[in-house]
């Protein structure tokens, strides 16, 4: 994700096709401006348009709450998920997880006209 005024780098998301999970981070200084609504936003509809999937989810740290705030506002909804989150350097988080629904291209599966 690149912002419009500069085009520079602001965030990523990425997308596990074969969970049907996305996950994201924006860069320190465009935190706090709704870019993470925008995100998730664009994950999502990325997920269900290109990837086929149906239904995306995504988790985060339950004291993260500008990430779940993003989340909400993208129109993620809580969902059922691990209650916790080993981080690489072994740290646990606990976690809540979100679902979004959306309507699967067809496209994926077979070439569209």
């Amino acid at each position: 994700m690149a912002t419009a005024d500069t085009g520079r780098y602001a965030g990523y998301f990425e997308l596990n096709p074969d969970k049907g999970e996305i996950g994201g981070n924006l860069a320190p200084d465009h935190r706090g401006q709704g870019l993470g609504t925008e995100l998730f936003l664009a994950g999502a509809e990325f997920a269900h348009g290109h990837a086929g999937l149906p239904t995306v989810r995504a988790g985060t740290a339950t004291e993260n709450l500008a990430c779940r705030r993003a989340l909400e506002s993208a129109g993620f909804v809580p969902a059922p998920g691990p209650a916790s989150h080993t981080l690489p350097d072994g740290r646990q988080l606990d976690t809540v997880w979100y679902r979004h629904e959306g309507t699967a291209s067809a496209c994926v599966r077979r070439p569209c006209a």
